[in-house]
């Protein structure tokens, strides 16, 4: 009897984490967020994270939801130097946001969402997979792409860090 539980418990955690996902269409609130904007490499992710996290709560702001990312476009065909990208915090609409922080209000719509679990070095299969969505199911990407980071990577394995990945998109 205590192998099955152990079995079931452990088939379920693979079918949860491993692959069962599947990206969806979904219809999206807008939403404000307050971010700081890089460019370059995602080797200075963390320090970055750092420098907006110290400006963010400098400014007396708190966060209403999970860190995101924000992708203005495509690290696979853009030069290193050339990539854009910002690190943000969903805000109520209300807040008071400075520079070097800006205030965003979202105007999308729709957008193509997909669970990915595992490391963040890793996202690209995911993002292989949701464009392939796109595609088959006659819309296009709109930019930017946003990432919301829902573990924190110091006490979660990278294995079992959730992100979900939110690609604006319209109809052909």
């Amino acid at each position: 009897m205590k192998r099955i539980l152990i079995l079931t418990v452990l088939m379920f955690g693979f079918l949860m984490f491993a692959g069962g996902q599947e990206v969806e269409i979904k219809n999206v609130e807008s939403f404000t967020y307050a971010a700081m904007d890089f460019s370059g490499s995602f080797a200075q992710m963390e320090k970055n994270i750092g420098l907006f996290m110290a400006e963010f709560f400098k400014q007396n702001l708190m966060p209403a939801g999970p860190l995101l990312g924000i992708y203005y476009n495509d690290p696979t065909t853009a030069k290193e130097e050339e990539i854009k990208w910002a690190i943000g915090f969903p805000v109520v609409k209300e807040a008071v946001v400075n520079p070097p922080l800006k205030k965003v209000d979202t105007q999308f719509k729709q957008a193509a969402f997909y669970l990915y679990v595992g490391p963040y070095e890793e996202t690209a299969k995911a993002y292989e997979k949701i464009m392939k969505f796109i595609d088959e199911k006659g819309y296009k990407m709109a930019w930017p792409t946003y990432e919301r980071y829902l573990d924190n990577p110091d006490d979660v394995k990278p294995a079992e860090l959730r992100t979900e990945i939110f690609i604006p998109v319209e109809k052909k």
